[in-house]
């Protein structure tokens, strides 16, 4: 279950080192002391995450209707509120406001959610009469005002910040099996649907537009116009969008020529500043301007507003960025590791980082830092051209300044803390470009800024690197240094004799058969690391909180603070299973929180099933029972067929209850699961899939065939049925034959089932989604009936998981997951080499390991804050890096909630 970039910075803001709920930051009294000095003392207030709530006393209030926004920048939300305030106060109506400027800037900001962006006021008239009669008064009360368009809403007809759509009043959330919750409304009948949250107008079928009624429509923005500029710029698609606006690509029809888009909101506000969007993209087109001769910089072609949004149009770049260029044809990814795969991907990036080096040095002769520069801002052409584009951060020295933002990995230390970049800022950045180039694992230092000279190390040694690239990278990160001199630079890369460096194959190419020696160094760092994991897990453990019980992903916040993915049973498992105690204040705590219908999902990862799985296994038997039998009464319990959420994994963990029990109830539970999974599937060509809906069908252990399938065998196990065994082969059948070849020819699989019939742009090697989770699985079926067809498959697809480095170092979507298939098909096949594999996993999940001084902690989603969940933190990677000590040819040590103890091959 990934987040959006733009809520998981939401979570960032409010802690250096952990993601944070940001309901526990205390708002500053600015908006409050003008409700203080307006409002009468009876009126109760009270908060709601980022908003005060106002409600009149015996004042009753619909659950749904139409409702009043109105839209505030930060620097005029205080006006606002004291002009609307005495209009709200005289009308006796219940309205909400954000609680200070800061949450205001926060919700204008670049990366707020579009559908729910520039509202500062939200008002909830009783009925028409009062909707109509507070959203005049505000109008005049306001007039003259300007605030951020909301795009969910219309404008009320004479302001420009009042505004309306129709949706809930009351929250009316309903649970989802990933144990996120969205918001209802009812309909006419009292059906409940989604209370859509969308970044355009839209009402329900069955409503009535009271302003349509009263009013001639004021004319909106056309979302269907594709004319700019008075029809010079023709819109043909969307490429992204964002608070900010739309990005598009288009035709120039005077030149004749492909363009881009890019489009600037009033008062959207970008930047620790708040710098408004409009006046940012002017900004940023003048410095294009100033840098087109070069060469180096995408050329801008005009500036325009169109209705009351702002456009640069630019030239369209045939290619992609050097981040997405770098891993599709690093050798480390491709695993073609031979000298010339090497000598000719090194010669070839050579070229491309001398031509970045010019750029910095051309910007800085011109008196501008770039501020930001990173991957994704250099294009390549086909023909290796380089083009550095988004230029919001980039400033003339002493003259003006940017958007004042930074991408992790890319900047100094002292630039981050000053929230501006400098000229030795852009060198760091270049040295970031190149080292991203080297590896293909995150370079991010949120966490711990030695984690890239870590894996730089490791990537040196395994690749023989030439000693002259390193130490340029090293030289450039040095953020002490002074600042260098740019033809020293672009000398030092030219002079990297890669042309030499590669003789013979790199370490990394050949197998590794682990010897006694090795193995028990790697494992003493193992002990010393779990030792600190153990430490750090029950420092930081905080029993005096409700919402979360370690420090753990954001979406602990987003579901519930129990779940074996992102809550306390997760990180409780790990304990116990590393052999630490589980202290009875750590189980209390989680005790005293629900695990019933409305607190909890019924599946495995993410729900209560996994709760009883975590339970017995601690042995706490009979408070499993209880959870487990509770949740099989659940109203979700068949919402959705995979592992993680969904009723497979319920049945898993209903099997090891059986298993762990005795008690038939849980596997009759399991049988009837098993049954309505073969009543739903969609079968084609002797395979089976069971799609999220018509359009979408999940690829993979997590949502996806292959973990319906890893049910499917566990319960053939312990029923001996036939027709079980036939349908999770048929499962597991439909997820290999979505395989793709990768560019060097080793199968790998997509996240989903194409819909346009094209090869999928992204291929993944993890456990959640990815060859990892199908490899998880499609070793216990060899194991189960011996098909040789099955044993090629694994012969096809295990390369690629011998992928020592990828992104990130956590279980779900990560190295550990990666390395536990590894060993999955160690214990399973018994060759050393694929030991080998896993310990050199091992290596590069250690370097990853953070010393705090509450202990060892890994670093979670995006490597960019502490966790100790198990999907993306220290507890999932803590199983991994222990079962390493453990596994054995034959031994069935994979903690990772598999039901190994039933599967016997078949006669």
């Amino acid at each position: 279950m990934l987040v959006d970039w733009e809520q998981m910075l939401s979570y960032m803001t409010h802690h250096p080192r952990w993601f944070e709920n940001f309901t526990r930051r205390s708002p500053s009294s600015d908006f409050l002391r003008h409700y203080r000095e307006i409002m009468p003392g009876g009126w109760p207030l009270r908060r709601h995450g980022y908003w005060m709530i106002a409600e009149p006393p015996d004042t009753p209030m619909p659950d749904q209707g139409w409702k009043l926004h109105v839209s505030a920048t930060s620097g005029t939300g205080a006006d606002t509120l004291r002009l609307a305030l005495p209009v709200l106060r005289d009308a006796g109506v219940r309205f909400k406001f954000l609680m200070d400027p800061a949450a205001l800037m926060e919700a204008n900001g670049k990366s707020y959610g579009r559908g729910s962006s520039g509202k500062f006021i939200a008002v909830y008239p009783a009925d028409e009469q009062q909707f109509h009669a507070v959203a005049e008064d505000l109008t005049k009360a306001l007039a003259g005002f300007e605030g951020p368009y909301i795009l969910s809403d219309r404008r009320y007809p004479g302001s420009r910040v009042v505004f309306y759509r129709y949706g809930g009043f009351k929250s009316l959330p309903k649970l989802r099996p990933t144990g996120l919750r969205e918001l209802m409304i009812a309909e006419p009948d009292g059906t409940l649907v989604r209370d859509l949250r969308t970044p355009y107008w839209s009402m329900p079928d069955w409503a009535d537009d009271p302003v349509a009624r009263k009013f001639a429509p004021s004319r909106e923005i056309d979302s269907e116009t594709t004319a700019l500029a008075g029809g010079r710029f023709t819109v043909e698609s969307a490429i992204s969008f964002s608070n900010r606006g739309g990005i598009y690509k288009g035709i120039d029809t005077e030149a004749g020529a492909e363009v881009v888009l890019r489009e600037a909101r009033p008062g959207v506000q970008v930047g620790p500043k708040g710098r408004d969007a409009v006046d940012l993209l002017r900004h940023e087109y003048d410095l294009l301007s100033d840098l087109a001769d070069t060469g180096l910089f995408v050329r801008p072609i005009s500036f325009f507003t169109q209705w009351e949004h702002a456009f640069v149009a630019q030239e369209y770049i045939e290619g992609s960025h050097i981040g997405y260029l770098s891993i599709t044809q690093n050798p480390v990814y491709s695993l073609d590791l031979s000298p010339e795969s090497l000598t000719e991907y090194y010669q070839r990036f050579r070229g491309l980082w001398l031509q970045v080096a010019e750029a910095v040095a051309v910007a800085h002769e011109r008196g501008i830092v770039l501020g930001d520069l990173s991957t994704t801002n250099v294009m390549v052409t086909p023909d290796d051209k380089v083009q550095v584009i988004d230029l919001e951060c980039a400033f003339h020295e002493g003259v003006d300044e940017g958007a004042r933002m930074c991408t992790w990995g890319m900047v100094t230390k002292k630039a981050a803390t000053s929230q501006t970049g400098d000229r030795r800022s852009d060198y760091y950045a270049l040295g970031g470009v190149l080292l991203s180039c080297v590896l293909v694992c995150a370079q991010v230092d949120a966490v711990n800024r030695d984690i890239p000279r870590q894996l730089l190390k490791e990537v040196a040694a395994d690749l023989n690197l030439p000693v002259e690239l390193t130490s340029l990278i090293e030289d450039l990160r040095d953020e002490d240094a002074p600042l260098p001199d740019p033809d020293v630079i672009r000398k030092r890369i030219a002079d990297i004799p890669f042309g030499t460096a590669w003789q013979t194959a790199p370490p990394l190419a050949k197998p590794l058969v682990p010897d006694p020696i090795s193995s028990d160094s790697l494992h003493k760092r193992i002990d010393a690391t779990l030792e600190g994991v153990v430490e750090y897990m029950c420092t930081t453990a905080d029993l005096s909180r409700e919402d979360r019980l370690f420090p753990s992903d954001l979406l602990v916040f987003e579901t519930n603070p129990l779940s074996l993915a992102y809550g306390a049973y997760g990180t409780l498992y790990a304990l116990h299973v590393l052999g630490a105690e589980v202290s009875d204040p750590f189980l209390s705590w989680a005790l005293r929180h629900s695990t019933g219908h409305d607190a909890m999902p019924p599946g495995l990862y993410y729900g209560s099933a996994g709760v009883a799985w975590a339970l017995s296994a601690m042995g706490h038997q009979e408070l499993a029972v209880q959870t487990l039998r509770t949740a099989g009464e659940h109203p979700l319990l068949l919402d959705e067929p995979g592992i993680l959420a969904g009723s497979a994994g319920h049945a898993m963990a209903c099997l090891r209850l059986w298993r762990d029990t005795g008690l038939t109830e849980f596997l009759d539970r399991a049988r009837e699961i098993g049954a309505q999974l073969a009543k739903t599937a969609v079968r084609e060509d002797d395979r089976a899939h069971w799609p999220v809906d018509e359009d979408t069908t999940i690829i993979g252990y997590g949502q996806g065939a292959s973990g319906v399938a890893m049910f499917l065998l566990g319960l053939h196990a312990a029923t001996g049925d036939r027709d079980v065994l036939a349908l999770g082969r048929a499962a597991l059948d439909f997820d290999l034959s979505c395989a793709e070849p990768t560019p060097s020819g080793f199968l790998s699989f997509p996240a989903a089932v194409a819909t346009d019939g094209k090869p999928s742009e992204s291929l993944r090697q993890y456990w959640d989604k990815g060859t990892a989770g199908v490899l998880t699985t499609l070793l216990r079926y060899h194991h189960v009936t011996g098909d040789p067809a099955l044993r090629q498959w694994i012969e096809d697809i295990l390369p690629d998981v011998r992928h020592k480095f990828v992104a990130f170092p956590q279980l779900f979507h990560g190295a550990s997951g990666i390395g536990n298939a590894l060993l999955d098909a160690y214990e399973f096949l018994g060759d050393p080499e694929l030991l080998g594999d896993a310990q050199r996993s091992a290596a590069v999940v250690l370097c990853n390991a953070t010393e705090r001084p509450e202990g060892i902690v890994f670093p979670g989603e995006q490597v960019m804050r502490e966790s100790c969940d198990l999907a993306s933190g220290s507890a999932g990677v803590a199983l991994f890096l222990d079962r390493l000590r453990r596994a054995r040819p034959g031994a069935r040590t994979n903690p990772n909630f598999v039901l190994d103890d039933l599967l016997e091959r078949d006669a």
